[in-house]
């Protein structure tokens, strides 16, 4: 309903020529709006609240427009003109097909590899077992591979000469380096490059260390081993800056053996904790017969005692640590198999991208007019 009040009516009624109407002129002419008032449109002009005076003396009235209108775009919708595909919807897509297809390739190529990893840890689990022979005088290095992890026995005398080292390592809470000795063998072999194990930061020189006889033998000894395959140094690990240096501080065996001289064939001293006592016997060397005048010549030599089973003395790893003999490794694998884990992740990155395309292919493209009528039914 329009509501109207009487100023409303008394002012284009009333005020004609400059002269006032009477009461009953109002009247007759709020009765002739009342019958037009069904052509007006509804809440498009409201009465005013209160008249304002105007400068000249007249009444002024404002109006005020409330007018409610869409912000629908009602233009004419053609409902045939198909989704434009651009260059980057084609490659989102490409790649959108790629992914389940290359995570399901990698995925079985992962399967293939975590057979064979386990076939070599059962391999090498084996070889374990087996009772320690000698190294072969002429081993040829290339078969390190067939004879990964078999624990064999080299004897010769370490050269402490050409020590050179690995690391920082922490064992135990204790900073060092991994040792890695020259043995020039017994047998007339090449020398070989031994880790002999770790030995703390403070004992990196061969005088400071104790126990002589154990953490810098100048006999000769039999070391207990297993053989390991040189892996290849990472592409992304930096080259050693000073060549003349004996630290290294990544494992590159076949550069260490360049610098030592030696064949490049791993050999891992196994972890020995017993004593080994010597003793050091004075040799007199035989002169002629007929040098009578002169004294004869004579020289120590350092032999291993024969201890019974039962009297051999044992040490921790912790006190053969302080003393600054090397210790070695144990007896067990050291292989990583984490196959599995890789399957889980490319098999599971295939699923989540087979359906994510699935998603993609089902979506229809918009209609750009059922998206006005869901406006329409909602706002208007």
């Amino acid at each position: 309903m329009l509501r109207l009040s009487l100023a409303s009516v008394i002012r284009p009624a009333g005020l004609v020529s400059g002269t006032r109407v009477t009461g009953l002129a109002a009247v007759r002419r709020l009765s002739q709006l009342s019958t037009h008032q069904t052509h007006l449109r509804p809440c498009s002009i409201t009465t005013p609240r209160y008249p304002l005076p105007h400068n000249n003396g007249a009444i002024r009235h404002t109006q005020r427009r409330t007018v409610i209108t869409s912000n629908v775009d009602w233009k004419p919708v053609k409902t045939t003109e198909k989704e434009e595909w651009t260059l980057s919807k084609y490659i989102f897509l490409s790649l959108l097909i790629l992914m389940p297809v290359i995570s399901f390739m990698l995925g079985t190529w992962q399967m293939r590899r975590l057979k064979w990893k386990n076939n070599l840890i059962a391999t090498c689990e084996d070889r374990l077992t087996y009772e320690p022979i000698p190294l072969p005088k002429n081993f040829d290095p290339e078969d390190a591979e067939d004879w990964q992890y078999r624990r064999v026995t080299v004897t010769g005398k370490f050269d402490h000469s050409r020590e050179v080292f690995v690391g920082p390592k922490v064992k135990m809470e204790m900073k060092g380096y991994t040792l890695y000795t020259p043995l020039v063998r017994s047998d007339g072999g090449p020398d070989i490059l031994v880790e002999r194990g770790f030995v703390t930061d403070d004992k990196v020189i061969p005088t400071r260390r104790k126990l002589q006889h154990l953490s810098v033998p100048m006999h000769e000894v039999t070391v207990e081993a297993l053989i390991k395959k040189i892996n290849p140094k990472a592409a992304l690990t930096m080259d050693k800056l000073d060549q003349d240096s004996r630290l290294w501080h990544v494992l590159d065996y076949n550069e260490m053996s360049e610098f030592t001289n030696t064949i490049p064939l791993h050999i891992a001293a196994l972890k020995d904790l017993k004593d080994h006592p010597v003793e050091t016997k004075v040799i007199t060397e035989p002169k002629p017969w007929w040098n009578f005048w002169s004294k004869a010549k004579t020289h120590e030599v350092v032999e291993r005692v024969d201890v019974k089973p039962d009297e051999v003395q044992e040490f921790s790893e912790y006190q053969l640590m302080k003393a600054g003999v090397p210790v070695g490794r144990t007896a067990s694998l050291d292989i990583r198999n984490n196959h599995l884990q890789y399957i889980a992740t490319w098999y599971g990155l295939c699923f989540a991208s087979t359906i994510l395309l699935f998603l993609v292919l089902r979506k229809k493209p918009k209609d750009p007019l059922q998206d006005k009528l869901k406006h329409a039914r909602r706002h208007m």
